[in-house]
């Protein structure tokens, strides 16, 4: 795992590439290395977790004709080394990365297809030519940020440290407010600043020293329901992901928020290794949204012991802008707060590898929102579920807009307008369409990306087994009614995790890891005067997107008790996030 970064086709000062690695030195404490070549370079932050005595990066051909940085895990490493091996091909030490330029030797572009598990790649190509490829995971696990222009291309795993590459210093993009509104966070393929993209799921980049070209995915044609798929063949497929995903000898921290998703990876792991501990994040004071106590009876079923770190509301003027720097690109959900304070008591643990259960939900259909969007007009359907994803449903952002930027967008085409377009692409069932759309959209976008970015800014690797390759195959593969039945959700995995959670977990009610912003941001609170100081000397309102009298209309409604929690946490953490 580390941090990784580059420009091709023009040259760059060394010092840009220094200033690049030191913006993203928490993410690769243990190595940083870069090497130049004739209008090229790559850099490397390294986080060593997998052979730290070997896998060096940058990595280099022998005959010095390829070079390559990676910033993931490849969990077939193994598999893929046998196969060098049988080719004649000696891969020394065991580290994970250390097959990849092989590999591409031996298939060319395509070998990105045979690799399993989160990656962003960089790789140049100097035989017949020069070229720069990029490439990103089939779900963006992890993030690759980049800028193309006339000169060439310069990327970087976060946005600051594409920031020390560029010539020119940051601009907003004006269609990243409305997308930020409309998605709660920057979906693949945008960014806060205009000029700048980030990979999508599963696709290229290639720059041939002329031009640049996007490559998106290889279609992959909707399979058809696998009566086949069930419970007991997922409990298998999940212990065999867990297993391989478990190998190194650092110890292993787990995210127990007290749901079933974390409280099976937590009993599969204690079943492969006994150095893993849980981790809950709580909140001070009594609030409805508290699963301390479900996250003690998971870990105690799994027979793990569980550290708990709580969030006091003084503390939360201090950790809010730490935060959001973290994150690099604005995120709106509360609980990204207690995820940045989960990694960092992980990290202060000196734990480096943490397995979360992001992803569950969105490949085996356990959100409540899923169930609503199946049983809603056919006509209304794609409006109301886009709702309950943005910050504030539609027509009430909308109204936050000044009339010149309502203009603007109406004018071109606004965040809703593509996010409608996605939702309704073909797909055999309505349940298809919402998973698909949530996996290669919502989950990139908001979650994962927010995982990448507030552990690696402790040093800590997130693992997420339920969006391993096959664990995505085979929920692509399960008939509907085994993820979505009415009012019951993804079924399959409550099956067949039945024996790996306790009792109170398999039988309680599912809320989503949240942070209680509700009542932190209750008027006459820390977090209320910290808001309000925030939005009062905005930014964010003189861009010429926001208009001020409503903002102004915002803070008046919540002063009298009239609830606009969440819409003040996502204006004041876009206001943090301002360039």
């Amino acid at each position: 795992m580390c941090r990784i970064y580059g420009y091709f086709g023009f040259d760059l000062d060394a010092r840009a590439m220094r200033a690049a690695r030191a913006a993203q030195l928490p993410g690769g404490p243990d190595r940083q290395e870069y090497v130049r070549g004739e209008d090229w370079g790559l850099g490397c932050n390294r986080l060593a977790i997998q052979d730290p005595a070997h896998g060096s990066q940058p990595f280099a051909a022998a005959d010095g004709s390829a070079y390559a940085v990676f910033n993931g895990e490849i969990y077939n490493f193994r598999a893929i080394r046998e196969e060098l091996a049988a080719h004649g091909v000696h891969v020394e030490g065991d580290s994970d990365g250390s097959v990849l330029l092989p590999y591409y030797a031996l298939h060319g572009d395509r070998f990105v297809d045979r690799l399993e598990g989160m990656y962003a790649i960089a790789l140049v190509d100097l035989r017949q030519g020069r070229r720069l490829k990029l490439w990103s995971d089939p779900l963006a696990v992890k993030s690759l940020y980049y800028e193309a222009t006339a000169r060439g291309v310069t990327f970087s795993s976060e946005p600051g440290g594409l920031t020390a590459l560029r010539t020119r210093g940051p601009r907003l993009d004006p269609y990243a407010v409305d997308h930020y509104m409309n998605w709660q966070c920057l979906p693949p393929g945008a960014s806060l600043h205009a000029g700048v993209a980030s990979l999508r799921p599963g696709e290229q980049l290639v720059h041939d020293g002329r031009s640049v070209v996007v490559r998106p995915p290889r279609p992959v044609p909707a399979p058809a329901p696998d009566e086949s798929r069930t419970p007991e063949r997922l409990g298998t497929l999940l212990s065999d992901e867990v297993a391989r995903m478990s190998l190194q000898s650092a110890p292993v921290a787990v995210q127990l928020s007290g749901g079933l998703d974390s409280a099976v990876l937590a009993t599969l792991l204690a079943g492969r290794r006994r150095d893993v501990t849980g981790f809950h994040v709580t909140h001070e004071g009594g609030h409805p949204s508290n699963e301390e106590g479900y996250a003690r009876e998971a870990a105690a079923h799994a027979g793990i012991p569980l550290d708990v770190v709580e969030i006091r509301e003084a503390e939360l003027p201090e950790l809010i802008p730490p935060m959001v720097a973290a994150l690099g690109t604005p995120n709106a959900t509360p609980h990204a707060l207690s995820a940045y304070v989960l990694f960092k008591a992980i990290a202060e643990r000196s734990f480096r590898v943490c397995f979360v259960g992001d992803g569950a939900d969105e490949q085996f259909g356990g959100y409540r929102r899923y169930s609503t969007a199946l049983a809603a007009d056919a006509d209304t359907w794609r409006e109301q579920y886009l709702d309950r994803l943005s910050l504030v449903p539609y027509a009430r952002y909308r109204r936050l807009y000044t009339p010149e930027y309502r203009a603007f967008l109406d004018a071109g085409t606004s965040s809703r307008r593509r996010a409608l377009e996605l939702l309704g692409l073909p797909a055999p069932s309505r349940l298809e369409q919402l998973l698909t759309f949530d996996r290669l959209h919502k989950l990139p976008g908001l979650n994962l990306r927010k995982l990448d970015h507030l552990s690696m800014a402790h040093a800590v690797e997130g693992r997420v087994p339920y969006c391993q390759p096959a664990v995505t195959d085979f929920a692509r593969r399960t008939p509907d009614a085994l993820k979505v039945s009415g009012s019951r959700r993804k079924p399959i995995l409550w099956d067949a995790g039945r024996a790996l959670i306790p009792e109170a977990v398999r039988t309680r009610t599912k809320q989503p890891f949240t942070f209680p912003v509700d009542a932190f941001l209750a008027p006459g609170t820390k977090l209320w005067e910290f808001v309000t100081d925030v939005l009062g000397a905005s930014r964010l309102r003189s861009t010429g997107f926001i208009a001020e009298a409503a903002v102004r209309e915002v803070l008046a409604e919540h002063a009298l008790r009239r609830d606009q929690a969440r819409l003040l946490w996502g204006l004041m953490v876009l206001e943090l996030s301002l360039p």
